[in-house]
């Protein structure tokens, strides 16, 4: 198994991205009917935050992928994180595959996070 790295630009800044991490830590979150993302605790430090991921897909053995998020700050306090995923795919998925299936990842998780902003707003 190949190590996985791939980055995407995030929707939110640092402290929401914190918080939303922090609000789900240990918990399944439903992507859709047949997927599934699994949060470990995360960790804060000045201008990032680390998480475990997991990936599972419905009736698969293994995590489709498995790793660590990381949301990286700019200098700059309200501007969008960067997003990267660090990980393997346990299933042996293709690195092509892989690839593919981490930037989804990096984009369901940027978009939970704004999607709970939006509840928060309304709310």
């Amino acid at each position: 198994m190949n190590t996985i790295r791939t980055e995407a630009e995030g929707t939110n800044d640092l402290n929401h991205v914190s918080q939303w991490l922090s609000r789900h830590r240990g918990q399944t979150v439903e992507l859709d009917r047949t997927k599934q993302l699994e949060f470990g605790v995360p960790i804060s430090a000045a201008r990032a935050v680390l998480v475990a991921v997991t990936l599972q897909a419905d009736g698969a053995p293994a995590p489709q992928l498995g790793g660590v998020v990381r949301a990286i700050s700019n200098r700059t306090e309200g501007e969008p994180v960067r997003l990267v995923f660090e990980g393997r795919s346990p299933a042996h998925l293709s690195r092509e595959e892989a690839l593919s299936v981490a930037t989804e990842l990096l984009g369901a998780i940027s978009e939970l996070v704004g999607d709970d902003d939006l509840v928060a707003e309304v709310a």
